[in-house]
């Protein structure tokens, strides 16, 4: 359940953009969009915790995104997101053994779409408990985007870079929690964009799903 989650908050992450606000809550938050709008393609890394009645499990994640897609990396596993394609590899501790491929249906992504949640927050409330973060809490969280309770972000309230991301589910989801960690950030970076597509001829002996 954690792993899989895991992807789900991968995406969450890297399709962040949010919106126009009018509020002060809301400005903080339209200031955080515009400096990572200004910002372009980034390179980052990421401490995520997932929590449930079972514990808690810790990933660290390097990612490089840029509008067109991404790529994450972590000890287990590497995905590559060109915008339609997605490609799972899967390492077991002797380098990549599975590759599992898939596209994003309209649909699909939809479910992922919290650019658009961020932007016209339907359903959400937003408020602030400071000039450093900004909270959207869902009115009906079973019925929202992956079953989102609320988001909270914290950002240098300088520079606006965010820091950390608290993500609540809903109840019914199994009282899951998710911590987003950000340990580096660079913006800027000029990426080459067959970084997000999977060089699959490059781990010939792994077992490919293709499940397009």
């Amino acid at each position: 359940m954690n792993r899989a989650l895991l992807y789900t908050l991968l995406f969450l992450f890297t399709l962040i953009t949010p919106a126009m606000a009018q509020s002060d809550a809301e400005a903080l938050l339209q200031k955080t969009v515009s400096r990572l709008e200004k910002d372009g393609d980034i390179t980052a890394l990421l401490k995520i915790d997932i929590s449930d009645e079972n514990g808690t499990n810790s990933y660290d994640i390097s990612l490089k995104k840029s509008n067109a897609g991404f790529y994450a990396q972590e000890d287990e596993f590497s995905i590559w997101f060109d915008g339609k394609t997605m490609w799972r590899g899967n390492d077991f501790g002797y380098g990549i053994e599975e590759i599992y491929i898939s596209e994003l249906l309209a649909e699909e992504k939809g479910r992922f779409d919290i650019i658009r949640l961020l932007k016209e927050h339907k359903d959400f409330s937003v408020s602030s408990t400071g000039s450093d973060n900004f909270t959207l809490t869902a009115s009906n969280p079973e019925k929202s985007v992956e079953g989102i309770s609320g988001i909270t972000m914290r950002f240098d309230p300088k520079t606006f870079i965010i820091k950390t991301i608290r993500i609540i589910f809903a109840q019914e989801f199994g009282n899951i929690s998710a911590n987003v960690q950000v340990i580096d950030y660079k913006p800027d970076q000029k990426f080459d964009r067959k970084i997000f597509t999977c060089p699959v001829a490059d781990y010939g002996n792994a077992d490919i799903i293709d499940l397009r």
